[in-house]
């Protein structure tokens, strides 16, 4: 028997969620709460396998109820309910754990099948959630990409010499050990490095560091 816990402000909504679930042997409501500072009180004196949670609720919303229930309770599974215009919601909600996403328009079958995968340890995505998960993902990646052409366009800006310097600067070696390395007076390395910085845009040898990470 799977015992849960449905927390939604809504009155109707958790009426109609109980009358759902109900239709499954397996699943068994034990109790349920109209945000997660109640949910915290049922917590103290039940113990649910899984937790069906709105995303928008007063005084305490579903994301900080799930980030509450996975430090405190981590063997209990979360599941988060949303709209289709809540994404901003999505990926807070499954930094803090939740093993699932469904809408809240889904159907029977769905709302079961993702409550059993949950408890199988796999994350469920209802599709259009998942959707929405790759278009950000490929946005932070092409974001990452345009920085890291723009940082190559740049790069191509200094000379050889200005390499070489740039790369006994990423190994932490001073102006004087530098000039050293390549026969030249520690002055001629100080123009060097203030060309570097001012060719790759920066306005330190640390930030130049930064720059430089994963760049040679």
């Amino acid at each position: 028997m799977i015992n849960l816990i449905i927390v939604d402000d809504q009155e109707i909504v958790r009426e109609g969620l109980k009358m759902i679930l109900s239709l499954n042997e397996e699943i068994n409501c034990i109790g349920e709460a109209s945000n997660g500072k109640e949910l915290i009180e049922l917590l103290k004196k039940l113990s649910p396998d899984v937790i069906l949670t709105d995303v928008r609720m007063p005084v305490m919303d579903g994301i900080a109820t799930t980030k509450f229930v996975k430090e405190n309770y981590p063997h209990i599974k979360i599941i988060i309910l949303t709209t289709f215009n809540e994404d901003e919601y999505i990926f807070e909600g499954l930094k803090q754990g939740a093993d699932g996403y469904i809408l809240k328009d889904s159907g029977s079958k769905e709302i079961i099948n993702s409550i059993k995968t949950a408890l199988g340890g796999s994350i469920l995505l209802n599709p259009k959630v998942t959707e929405k998960v790759v278009k950000a993902l490929n946005g932070i990646n092409s974001q990452k990409t345009n920085q890291n052409e723009e940082k190559d366009r740049l790069l191509k800006t200094l000379t050889p010499r200005e390499l070489e310097v740039a790369k006994h600067l990423m190994s932490g070696k001073s102006n004087k050990a530098i000039s050293e390395a390549l026969f030249v007076t520690e002055g001629t390395i100080k123009n060097y490095v203030s060309k570097i910085l001012e060719k790759l845009q920066v306005n330190s040898r640390t930030e130049l560091v930064v720059f430089l990470q994963d760049m040679f």
